[in-house]
């Protein structure tokens, strides 16, 4: 008898631990519910572009070339 007591508080806390509410993010929750899904899908295929993207716009904005880009990654390493 004790230990269905035991079990029933179990339960009870297991469901008060596991339960979580819908994640709201205020007004940027509709992106983030738009953008979750290819994020969990295919990541590549979002973050290449858009990696490849602000590595120009860094690029162009710093006028930093490809020799300096390597010659500064030597160093690092």
């Amino acid at each position: 008898m004790n230990n269905d007591k035991l079990y029933q508080n179990f339960k009870t806390r297991w469901k008060e631990v596991t339960e979580l509410p819908p994640q709201n993010l205020g007004p940027l929750t509709p992106v983030y519910k738009q953008t979750v899904p290819y994020l969990k899908i295919a990541p590549w295929r979002v973050l290449l572009p858009v990696a490849f993207v602000m590595v120009a716009a860094i690029a162009l904005l710093l006028e930093i070339t490809a020799v300096q880009i390597a010659s500064l990654l030597q160093r690092g390493f």
